[in-house]
């Protein structure tokens, strides 16, 4: 931007240094001065359109960077939400085991052969198996939370990658 307005302030400045060579060259030849004002007006005014096309062209290039970023962030979203799914895939059926485990016939039917105390063995083991349950539970509930808090930053970044669009649309119509 600052390389813009700097190569603009050049071109002013040689325009502007024209002019006081033509002004000392011609004397006052009022029609000279005349032409020379206009090519300079004219000259100015290309500058202007130039200058505004370039910064149209800048203000573009930085939406779409900005476009890009927001577009690889929700890549990203997605992919923590697969592996969020998988993991809370793989959960759920570890889930499903303990559950199986803990249904009352399945602990009376545990082998405990050679155990002199089958009840505290079948005790210890329903607590061993609830206490998993209730870890895989908090796990799986985690999940949860970081599942929906993934969802809503990917609705707000495709908000925004929309807006985003719609900008440039705006940028770059004539």
């Amino acid at each position: 931007m600052w390389k813009m307005i700097l190569a603009t302030g050049l071109l002013v400045g040689l325009s502007f240094s024209c002019f006081a060579q033509a002004v000392t060259s011609k004397g006052d030849d009022l029609e000279g001065l005349r032409k020379t004002v206009a090519q300079l007006k004219a000259e100015n005014e290309r500058l202007r359109v130039r200058v505004a096309e370039l910064e149209k062209r800048a203000d573009a290039i930085a939406i779409r960077d900005h476009l890009t970023k927001e577009e690889q962030r929700v890549e990203n979203l997605l992919a923590q939400l697969v592996a969020i799914g998988e993991k809370e895939a793989a959960l759920q059926s570890r889930m499903d085991e303990v559950n199986e485990q803990l249904r009352p016939e399945n602990i009376d039917q545990l082998p405990v052969s050679g155990s002199l105390r089958p009840e505290e063995v079948r005790e210890s083991t329903r607590r061993r198996l609830t206490s998993e349950q209730t870890r895989i539970r908090s796990q799986i509930d985690l999940l949860q939370q970081s599942r929906m808090k993934l969802q809503a930053s990917l609705s707000v970044t495709e908000m925004l990658i929309q807006n985003l669009r719609a900008k440039m649309q705006t940028v770059l119509r004539p």
